[in-house]
């Protein structure tokens, strides 16, 4: 059997308002424009961005190929509406078109909102068994905006399968899926992904070799001797931590960061590229570029001075494309 999938990054709505539960608070800040686009997908979470995960784990189920999509301006269906982008919708056509060419039996519709364990082969089981033209599944309180097609429904209906798709929802299938669920609405969700990553109470695991119990490094890590790393704890590849450290609380740092002389780093996300100064106390926090969200008081800062948070080295954050909406993985 031929499954292929179309993956759709949400362009605004995964995060409530950016790093901020406020939109219009912190307006100008990097941070803030970052977490509010598709561009968080493409950020290193324990070593990994949700996206190539999610390709990946796509590829050992046997996915033949993946489309992926940037939404832009968001959308709250799996299947795009008529207040899409028609840069957007064309582009959504232009995928599902290609994997018609392609001959897919089965068709995934993902949208790149909520982190699930989901495992695919029950998915597509119980598609089959209740023979089933398209089935979304749903989590203990509503949908998790993946869904899976019959294609042969799709076939002969040339350039209009938005509106196939949509007339097939009131005969749709639910699978009601109870597993591990994140709905990734505010910064503290994605803490709460790493940290249930380290503590392997869900499938994010830590790219990189245990150390120690608990304790992960990706390739070329670096970790001075006198420092303290109590696990469950996770330093990304090619990053280092001098002497004198502390790192704590299931405390994750993503890879090519620098954590200074004596700073201690307890119960935080120091995402890719960050730099932390000397003789710092970072704590429940999420670090990205030169901004600084404190997790309980919800509060953002953007840090101007470079000795103490920033970017390390001139590599740009992960971004995608401004002129094409569409990308293509082939798998």
């Amino acid at each position: 059997m031929k499954i292929g999938a179309v993956l759709t990054l949400t362009g605004g709505h995964g995060v409530a308002g950016g790093l901020s539960e406020n939109p219009s608070t912190y307006p100008n800040r990097e941070g803030s424009r970052f977490f509010a686009s598709a561009s968080r997908m493409l950020v290193d979470l324990l070593g990994q961005s949700l996206l190539d995960r999610a390709i990946a784990k796509l590829r050992a189920f046997g996915v033949v190929e993946s489309c992926v999509i940037s939404e832009g301006t968001g959308t709250n269906q799996v299947v795009p509406s008529t207040s899409n982008s028609s840069a957007f919708i064309a582009a959504w056509e232009s995928a599902v078109a290609r994997h018609m060419q392609q001959g897919v039996d089965l068709l995934l519709l993902i949208r790149m909102s909520t982190y699930t364990d989901l495992a695919y082969s029950e998915l597509v089981q119980f598609h089959l068994e209740k023979r089933s033209a398209l089935t979304q599944v749903y989590g203990t309180d509503s949908s998790l905006d993946i869904a899976l097609v019959d294609a042969s429904f799709l076939r002969d209906a040339g350039s209009a399968y938005r509106k196939a798709l949509g007339g097939l929802i009131p005969q749709q299938q639910r699978f009601l899926y109870g597993g591990y669920v994140n709905r990734l609405i505010k910064p503290q969700d994605f803490r709460k992904l790493v940290e249930d990553g380290l503590r392997g109470t869900c499938g994010l695991y830590p790219v990189g070799i245990e150390v120690q119990p608990q304790i992960w490094h990706g390739h070329g890590a670096e970790v001075d001797s006198s420092a303290i790393v109590q696990g469950p704890a996770f330093v990304g590849a090619g990053s280092r931590v001098a002497a004198s450290c502390t790192l704590m609380g299931a405390t994750a740092i993503e890879g090519d960061c620098e954590i200074d002389y004596g700073t201690m780093v307890d119960q935080s996300c120091i995402l890719q590229d960050s730099y932390i100064g000397m003789g710092l106390d970072v704590r429940r926090s999420i670090v990205i570029d030169k901004t600084v969200f404190h997790l309980e008081r919800n509060v953002e800062v953007s840090i101007g001075d470079r000795r103490l948070i920033g970017v390390n080295g001139s590599k740009p954050l992960p971004s995608l494309p401004k002129t094409a909406p569409f990308l293509m993985n082939e798998i």
